[in-house]
C-alpha cells in the first residue's frame, strides 16, 4: 500500500471512532425532555406568581376561605396551563404580562404597606406622573425594585433560554403537573365558593387577586379613553352664570390649590412648630381658617378637578366627562381668566381646566434653552405682579402649586431650609426627624407664598379675595403601619385632613359683612374642601349658577355641614369612611379636631 493510500485509510479510521465518540455523548445527554431546567421552570413560576397574593393575605383583612382563594385559585390554574403544552418556556413567556403585573403589585404593598390591591388610580397615576416626579419617587422604590428584578427576572432568563433551546417537558411529568395543577385550583374554587356564600359583599372582579387587578387596568385603559373625548363630550356644557355686581367695577379673585398639604403640619391650626409664621402673624379679623376640613380625594388627579367644579363625589364618575371648571363660570360673568401652574402637564383634567383660562402657563414645563430648571412655588409671584398691573377690571387668577409634594426638600431654596438637618438618602422610618424637617420647610414656603398673595390684594384697596386649599394630605411613617406618601387605594386621617383658608380685602369685608360673618361663624363647622371650594369662591364674587349649591358655600349664612364624611374611591364610588378603610385610629384623630 502506497503512502497516499495509508494516509486515506488512517483518516477514514479517525473520522468514524470520530463519529462514534459524538455519538456516544449524545446518547449520554438527556434528551430536551429531561432537561431539568424546563420542569423546574413549569413548578416555580406559579409559586413565583402566587407571591403577591400570598403578601395581601398576610397584610390585608381577608378571611380564610377568601385568603386562600386568592393564593390557590390562580396558582392551580396557572400550573395546570403549565402542564398543558411541552414547550414550557413559550407558556412561562406568555405569562409575562401577569408577572409585570405582579411586581407592579409588590412595589405598591411595599410602597403603602397597607394589603391594598393595584387600584384604577394607581394605572391613572402611572399615567399621569411627570418624568420629574417618578424620578424623585424612584429612589425610595428601589429595595423594592431589587426584589422584584430579583424574583422575575430569572425566571424572565431561563424561560428565554428555554425556548431557544427548544427544551420541554416530557408527558408523564406534564401530566403530573396537569393534575396537581387542577387538585389545587379545585381547593381553590372550594374556598371561593364558602366566600361568596358567607360575604356577601365578595365580589370576584373587586376581591380576587389577579382578576381584580386586570379589571382595574380594564377601567383604567376605559377612563382614559375616555378623556380623549373630553372636548366633544363638554363642548355644550355652560354655568348660566351672571354677576350680581356692577361691570364697571374691579374685582379680583386668586383661587390657591396646594398640594400634598396636610393640615396638622400647619402652625395656624395648632401644630407646635413655626411653619405658618406669616399667616399667623395676620389679625384675626383678616383670615378665616377652616381646621375641620377633610378632602374627599387622596389622588391629585381627582382632587383638583372636584376642588375646581361643581361636581360632587355622587356624581364624579358620570359627569367628569361632561363638565367645565369655575374657570369658565367666571368667563361668563365677565372675569379675565388666568391659569399659574407650578407643576408640568400631566394631560389629565387639570389640563382641560387649566385651559379653559384665557392664559395658561405651566411653570415646570421644559423651556427652550433652559435646563434642569428649579422652580419654586414662590416663583409664580413675578406672574401674579405681571397680570395684576394689567389693570383689568375683574380678574380670575387660578395658581396650581407643587406644595409639599415629594421630594419634599426639592420644594424650597436651600438657603431658606428654615428645620435641620432636612437631607435624607432614604425615604423610611429611620429618616422620619429629617422628613418631617423637610416637609416642614415646604409649608412655610407654601405660608410665605399665601401672604404675598394676600398682601397684593390688600395693596390693590378693591374687593377681592383669596380662597385655599390643598387638594389632599400625605402620610409620614406616622404610625406603626409605616404609611407613607398619598393616593393609596384606602386612605388615611393624614391623607385626608388638609388646611383651608380664606382672606377677603378690607373693601369687600365692608361692601358685604354678612359674607365676612358668615365665613368667620363657619369656621369651627366640618367641612369637605371638595364640596365647598368652587360655592365658596363663586359666593365671594357675586357670581350667581344654578349648577353650584349655595349651602356648600363658607360665606353663606345658610352653610350646611356634611351629614357624613365621604371618600371617593378608587372605582370612582363615593362611601363613607368607615367603608373606605379608616381604621380606629384615623377615627380617634379626626374626633380630635
Amino acid at each position: 500500500m502506497d503512502s497516499v493510500s495509508m494516509k486515506t485509510a488512517l483518516f477514514s479510521v479517525s473520522m468514524k471512532h470520530s463519529k462514534t465518540r459524538k455519538q456516544q455523548k449524545k446518547s449520554q445527554s438527556p434528551a430536551p425532555e429531561q432537561r431539568i431546567l424546563p420542569i423546574v421552570l413549569m413548578w416555580s413560576v406559579p409559586v413565583i406568581l402566587a407571591i403577591p397574593a400570598i403578601a395581601l393575605s398576610i397584610m390585608g383583612h381577608y378571611s380564610w376561605a377568601s385568603s386562600l382563594t386568592q393564593v390557590l385559585l390562580p396558582m392551580g390554574v396557572m400550573l395546570a396551563l403549565l402542564g398543558c403544552w411541552r414547550r414550557v418556556g413559550i407558556t412561562t413567556l406568555c405569562l409575562l404580562p401577569f408577572m409585570v403585573l405582579a411586581a407592579f403589585q409588590i412595589v405598591l404593598l411595599f410602597l403603602y404597606a397597607d394589603g391594598s390591591i393595584i387600584g384604577v388610580d394607581m394605572f391613572l397615576n402611572v399615567a399621569t406622573t411627570n418624568s420629574s416626579e417618578a424620578l424623585e419617587l424612584l429612589g425610595n422604590l428601589l429595595p423594592a425594585i431589587a426584589v422584584v428584578v430579583a424574583l422575575y427576572l430569572p425566571v424572565i432568563v431561563v424561560a428565554i433560554v428555554v425556548t431557544r433551546k427548544g427544551w420541554g417537558v416530557a408527558a408523564p411529568r406534564r401530566r403530573l403537573a396537569a393534575f396537581v395543577g387542577c387538585l389545587i385550583a379545585a381547593v381553590g374554587t372550594l374556598a371561593l365558593a364558602t366566600t361568596l356564600s358567607g360575604e356577601r359583599s365578595y365580589k370576584i372582579d373587586e376581591d380576587l387577586y389577579p382578576v381584580n387587578v386586570c379589571s382595574n387596568m380594564a377601567e383604567a385603559f376605559k377612563r382614559n379613553h375616555d378623556t380623549g373625548d373630553y372636548y366633544k363630550d363638554s363642548a355644550d356644557f355652560t354655568f348660566g352664570a351672571s354677576s350680581e355686581r356692577p361691570d364697571t367695577m374691579r374685582e379680583v379673585y386668586i383661587a390657591v390649590i396646594g398640594e400634598t398639604s396636610r393640615a396638622d403640619n400647619w402652625q395656624l391650626f395648632g401644630y407646635d412648630r413655626f411653619t405658618t409664621p406669616y399667616l399667623c402673624s395676620l389679625p384675626d379679623s383678616t383670615i378665616a381658617s377652616y381646621g375641620r376640613c377633610l378632602s374627599e380625594s387622596n389622588t391629585t388627579h381627582k382632587a383638583v378637578p372636584l376642588l375646581l367644579s361643581t361636581l360632587t363625589s355622587d356624581n364624579f364618575g358620570k359627569q367628569i366627562n361632561h363638565t367645565k371648571s369655575v374657570i369658565t363660570a367666571f368667563k361668563e360673568a365677565g372675569y379675565a381668566t388666568d391659569f399659574i401652574s407650578m407643576q408640568a402637564r400631566n394631560h389629565s383634567y387639570i389640563d382641560f381646566f387649566a385651559n379653559e383660562a384665557d392664559s395658561t402657563v405651566f411653570l415646570r414645563e421644559p423651556q427652550p434653552g433652559v435646563v434642569n430648571a428649579e422652580v419654586s412655588d414662590i416663583d409664580a409671584l413675578p406672574l401674579v405682579d405681571s397680570i395684576l398691573s394689567s389693570g383689568k377690571g375683574k380678574q380670575l387668577i387660578v395658581v396650581h402649586l407643587y406644595g409639599s409634594h415629594f421630594n419634599y426638600c426639592d420644594r424650597y431654596p436651600r438657603e431658606q431650609a428654615y428645620f435641620l438637618p432636612d437631607l435624607y438618602d432614604e425615604a423610611n422610618q429611620a429618616n422620619r426627624a429629617r422628613l418631617i424637617n423637610a416637609y416642614d420647610n415646604s409649608i412655610r414656603q407654601t405660608d410665605h407664598l399665601l401672604f404675598e398673595l394676600m398682601a397684593r390684594l390688600d395693596s390693590i384697596g378693591c374687593p377681592g379675595g383669596l380662597i385655599f386649599a390643598s387638594d389632599h394630605g400625605e402620610d409620614i411613617f406616622d404610625d406603626e403601619r409605616g404609611r407613607f406618601l398619598h393616593a393609596s387605594p384606602t386612605p388615611t386621617y393624614h391623607q385626608l385632613h388638609v388646611p383651608m383658608i380664606i382672606h377677603l380685602t378690607s373693601a369687600l369685608r365692608e361692601a358685604h359683612p354678612e359674607m365676612w360673618a358668615a365665613a368667620k361663624a363657619n369656621e369651627d363647622q366640618q367641612i369637605s374642601s371638595s364640596a365647598s371650594f368652587t360655592p365658596t369662591l363663586l359666593s365671594i364674587a357675586g357670581i350667581h349658577t344654578a349648577k353650584s349649591d349655595h349651602t356648600k358655600a363658607l360665606t353663606d349664612g345658610e352653610y350646611a355641614a356634611p351629614e357624613t364624611r365621604i371618600f371617593l374611591n378608587d372605582l370612582n364610588r363615593a362611601e363613607p369612611l368607615e367603608d373606605a378603610g379608616f381604621t380606629s385610629r384615623d377615627f380617634t384623630l379626626l374626633s380630635r379636631i
